[in-house]
């Protein structure tokens, strides 16, 4: 596990993985009668816009500078209304719609990642994978990369978890903070663990495919060469909204049935439950 980085995005008093209104509580804490700090990952109606930050004394700067450069509204950096456009799941109230354990989870097209290559269905490839490392059960993990968190461990934490040879189909998805309209934690620029190359929003299919193309080499750089199996979701992000899957979250699967034995809460918080509930679930193939 990488250093003591799961402990540091804890959002509760319990150990276990969050619950959806748990993050909500967190991010928008005036919701549940907690003071607003006006602090990075929290926000409240009516807060003034964010484009310059500073953390840990000072030392790391969080500036917004191609959000600055937008036409607006994207230049007024981080507000309330972007929150609630990117980080939707967690406004307060909000009910969720996405599959819950022993639900029968939904299929969709998903797209090669390969210039040329052949589209398929997210559950066909499931079964594919589960027959081929012959388990029962298949991991979806919908991804992306801005997440600060998720690049420093959660992806790689997350997989060291998993036991027993259960697979992993990983779908790549529209991006939780593209440089040019959330910048949500002002990380993807101007900090230490800044993106190597600049994310934006995805306008083309090929601008996806390409971010997939360099995702899936960072995953193998700890899964092994050839041994992610990546596909993506198409721009109008079916999926991503099937599963309310942004940032990221994982679902474990029965492969035949399509039935989910498994759910994470919404990423990147409390990672030690996270990893937990991911060695449970597949602790059986």
């Amino acid at each position: 596990m990488s250093l003591n980085f799961p402990r540091l995005m804890k959002v509760t008093e319990h150990d276990n993985d969050c619950t959806q209104k748990e993050v909500s509580d967190f991010m928008v804490p005036s919701s549940v009668g907690k003071p607003f700090l006006d602090a990075p990952g929290t926000f409240q109606e009516g807060m003034e816009p964010r484009m310059y930050e500073t953390m840990m004394c000072g030392m790391m700067v969080m500036y917004r500078k191609v959000m600055e450069k937008q036409e607006a509204p994207h230049n007024k950096g981080i507000t309330w209304e972007k929150y609630n456009e990117h980080r939707g799941y967690t406004t307060p109230g909000y009910v969720e719609k996405s599959p819950q354990v022993g639900d029968i989870v939904p299929d969709g097209t998903i797209h090669s990642i390969t210039p040329g290559g052949t589209d398929s269905t997210l559950l066909a490839e499931a079964k594919k994978l589960a027959d081929a490392a012959g388990t029962t059960k298949v991991i979806l993990s919908f991804v992306g990369i801005t997440c600060p968190f998720a690049r420093a461990y959660c992806f790689e934490d997350l997989a060291g978890a998993v036991q027993n040879g259960v697979p992993t189909l990983t779908i790549y998805i529209r991006e939780a903070e593209p440089c040019d309209l959330f910048d949500a934690g002002g990380m993807h620029v101007t900090t230490p663990v800044a993106c190597r190359r600049r994310v934006y929003w995805h306008k083309t299919q090929e601008d996806r495919a390409v971010v997939a193309r360099e995702t899936k080499k960072y995953f193998e750089t700890w899964e092994g060469e050839g041994k992610c199996n990546m596909w993506m979701d198409g721009l109008s992000d079916e999926l991503e909204a099937k599963y309310e899957a942004r940032p990221w979250r994982q679902y474990v699967i029965e492969a035949a049935t399509g039935k989910c034995t498994a759910k994470l809460g919404l990423a990147p918080f409390n990672m030690v439950g996270k990893i937990k509930a991911i060695k449970e679930a597949t602790a059986s193939p």
